[in-house]
């Protein structure tokens, strides 16, 4: 199963950027890909997803935190 894609510009380089999501079995597949520096895919199980997802939320509260990134939905 493959998730929406989210695309969006690199805040970095002003590069047009991707993430895929897939479900494969008992792994998940995540996608970063941009324009010009092509596509890493690694897989990894539910603890790792865990993980994942808990340092994605830590960031996007540091983030209102500071004030940054607050014209979007979280």
């Amino acid at each position: 199963m493959t998730i929406d894609p989210i695309t969006f510009v690199d805040t970095s380089s002003g590069d047009d950027a991707c993430v895929l999501v897939r479900v494969v079995g008992d792994s998940v597949g995540l996608v970063l890909s941009s324009r010009t520096d092509g596509d890493i895919e690694v897989f990894m199980a539910a603890e790792e997803l865990d993980r994942v997802i808990g340092a994605l939320q830590q960031a996007r509260v540091a983030m209102r935190r500071e004030g940054n990134g607050m014209t979007g939905p979280s």
